[in-house]
């Protein structure tokens, strides 16, 4: 019996080797640094709980990254670290969260509910604090490092093969700063122009390392659904990255921070109103599929850094949500999450770093919601026995009451993730 557990031990790593392996050859390297990232997020939020945990005193006894059959622990005087086999997580296990636990006498002093209410609060705040805590710092590596897309100038950053752009020679990387007559600063400015001038030879300044050149271009036809013939260039737009200053670089992380947060919360609003649940339930009814891919009028493919980030902040942040059509925002699965931050690491690290930044802000957010089994409902719970305790008689919420609240809340989040991953699989939004 004692050989037994190495030996199932081996074989349940390699299954979890060999479903990664499976993995990596259907999703990529950039699935596996999606999934990756996505776990060392929360085991972040997990460590926050802890170290805040034993900071306070509490008594801490597991750390698991995962969940499932157990791979291999290690135990550290009283707590057991360790790895299971769905790589979906982690969770810590202090003991005594609520007065349902039956604890030992001896150490009843040391559980989360014997703790004084800022160490209960400071223990439930801790992993929304991490999450914020990564998102800053990830924009500061962005504004002060990395850079962030140029508002105020634009590039080529593709060139479709047989255009009007193709045929100029045309390189990624270079400026178009005029066109026929009109400077294009703007890339909207850019698509006004060209759409207008279907079939005629203008002249085209363009800027490659430093130099200017003038060209003649014949704009290129598309017609639209409407019959009318539209000009087409064949160049996608990308943004130079440009850096700021140590102190900019603060005040900047700061200020996107709070957009940030208030989307996170206006979308968990919107998302989570009856109207909002009606939308989503019936989009997974009457779902007509994902719309064309979206371009400028000019026969331009929106793509680049600054449209990644431009575009998907809104949306994205919400609730992890894309775009599905002007009436209805999806919710994106672990799976639909995933596709999207492939999508966006193809696009760059720099766009990358930013859907990290998003799904950070909205997971802090989301665990914020006073609702168990969230730590937002720790944080209610703690806030609602402080009121209730005075002239030195320490009230205690009974979770008994709670827990058909706590279980309604859980069906809630399941059913939408089961529905939100069968949108996902049979009609995955246009991620780009």
């Amino acid at each position: 019996m004692r050989l037994a557990e190495p030996v199932d031990h081996r074989i349940r790593l390699a299954l979890l080797a060999g479903a990664v392996v499976s993995f990596a050859m259907i999703g990529g390297l950039s699935g596996l640094v999606v999934v990756f990232s996505f776990v060392v997020m929360l085991v972040l939020h997990e460590l926050g709980h802890l170290l805040v945990a034993r900071w306070s005193g509490m008594q801490v006894t597991e750390f698991f990254i995962g969940f499932g059959p157990q791979l291999w622990s290690l135990r550290r005087g009283e707590c057991t670290y360790g790895v299971k086999a769905i790589p979906a997580g982690a969770y810590v296990r202090i003991t005594g969260m609520t007065n349902l636990d039956e604890v030992d006498p001896a150490v009843e002093h040391r559980t989360y509910r014997a703790q004084s209410y800022p160490r209960r609060l400071a223990v439930a705040l801790a992993g929304s604090a991490t999450h914020f805590a990564v998102a800053l710092l990830l924009l500061f590596v962005l504004y002060g490092l990395i850079g962030t897309p140029d508002p105020y100038r634009w590039m080529v950053g593709e060139v479709v093969p047989g255009t009007t752009a193709a045929a100029i020679e045309v390189r990624p990387g270079d400026r178009i700063l005029s066109v026929d007559g009109v400077e294009v600063h703007d890339f909207s400015v850019f698509g006004a122009v060209v759409r207008s001038s279907p079939g005629e030879t203008v002249k085209v300044v363009v800027e490659r390392d430093g130099s200017r050149k003038v060209v003649s271009a014949t704009i290129g036809e598309r017609f639209g659904a409407d019959g009318v013939a539209h000009g087409f260039f064949g160049v996608g737009r990308d943004r130079p990255l440009v850096t700021v200053g140590p102190l900019a670089a603060v005040r900047e992380a700061f200020e996107r921070f709070g957009d940030l947060t208030v989307m996170s919360i206006d979308g968990l609003v919107s998302f989570f109103s009856p109207d909002g649940l009606a939308r989503f339930f019936t989009g997974a009814i009457s779902a007509d599929g994902p719309d064309s891919e979206s371009t400028d009028g000019s026969g331009s493919q929106l793509t680049g850094q600054g449209d990644v980030v431009d575009a998907r902040t809104v949306d994205s942040v919400g609730a992890v949500v894309a775009p599905d059509d002007a009436e209805d925002e999806r919710l994106l699965s672990i799976y639909g999450a995933a596709r999207l931050g492939g999508a966006m690491l193809a696009d760059g690290w720099a766009t990358y770093l930013w859907f990290l930044v998003l799904v950070n802000v909205f997971i802090g957010v989301f665990n914020l919601v006073p609702l168990l089994p969230l730590d937002g409902g720790h944080v209610v719970i703690a806030t609602y026995e402080r009121l209730r305790s005075f002239g030195g008689r320490r009230h205690t919420a009974d979770a008994a009451k709670l827990v058909p609240v706590t279980w309604a809340v859980v069906s809630l989040l399941v059913l939408v993730g089961m529905v939100a991953l069968y949108r996902d699989i049979v009609d995955l939004p246009d991620l780009g």
